[in-house]
């Protein structure tokens, strides 16, 4: 490639890049560690593994073409696992129909919406952000830090029966929501500012940092334990 003379252009786009790398690795793990947490009950086959390095020879062959990245997405993910779920009355699942015919179809489905793009133009625009907004607030009741902050407006009393409600003080859970709370608002304001949007996925991976090294200062290792480790080694 004709650089004309300006050397320095690969070495500064190494800077964006690699936050894009960083973004990407973080979304689909974070996504693809929801989809098989334990409570789904899916089974972590061989073909898990060959899913996971089809996305990385798709996204390695994307990468040098200049094409976009593939990645997993956690609130279809998720709502595609619900829909294939047999639950019990609690909303527990007991059991998974797995099948890759669904996921198939309906990239298909998205790849002949290029056909239809005419006709695709006269859907209001608030339809499809109402269908984007009744798949986030549908994830809502399966993120722990949503259903504690809605602990700050009821009673303890009233408080569903689990282990952090058994064994920890309404202040210290409330104490963790607030220093949850304010990390992601961090996270979300970075993210709205354009001038410092390109540092967002350096930002999201310094939550992690802080969840490791600094809430263990602020918090006993059993309350994160009971707060956010999994359900299953809580239980």
């Amino acid at each position: 490639t004709n650089l004309n003379g300006k050397l320095w252009v690969p070495f500064m786009a190494a800077g964006p890049a690699l936050c894009a790398c960083i973004l990407l690795c973080l979304d689909s793990g974070s996504a693809w560690y929801l989809i098989y947490h334990p409570e789904n009950k899916l089974e972590q086959n061989k073909s898990c593994n060959w899913d996971l390095l089809a996305y990385g020879l798709f996204n390695l062959v994307a990468g040098v073409f200049g094409l976009p990245w593939t990645r997993m997405q956690a609130s279809p993910s998720l709502a595609h696992l619900n829909h294939i779920a047999e639950k019990d009355k609690d909303g527990n699942i007991i059991h998974v129909q797995e099948t890759r015919w669904t996921s198939f179809f309906a990239h298909c489905f998205v790849g002949m919406s290029v056909l239809c793009s005419g006709s695709l133009q006269h859907i209001p625009l608030p339809a499809l952000y109402g269908v984007l907004i009744f798949l986030g607030f549908s994830m809502l009741p399966n993120i722990e830090l949503w259903c504690r902050f809605l602990l700050l407006f009821q009673q303890p009393s009233k408080f569903p029966i689990s282990p952090v409600t058994k064994y920890m003080s309404t202040l210290r859970i409330h104490a963790f929501t607030a220093f949850q709370s304010f990390f992601f608002l961090v996270v979300l304001v970075i993210q709205n500012t354009p001038q410092a949007a390109v540092g967002f996925p350096f930002v999201l991976f310094l939550c992690f940092l802080v969840r490791q090294f600094l809430a263990p200062r602020f918090f006993e290792q059993w309350e994160l334990n009971l707060l956010d480790g999994d359900e299953f080694e809580v239980c």
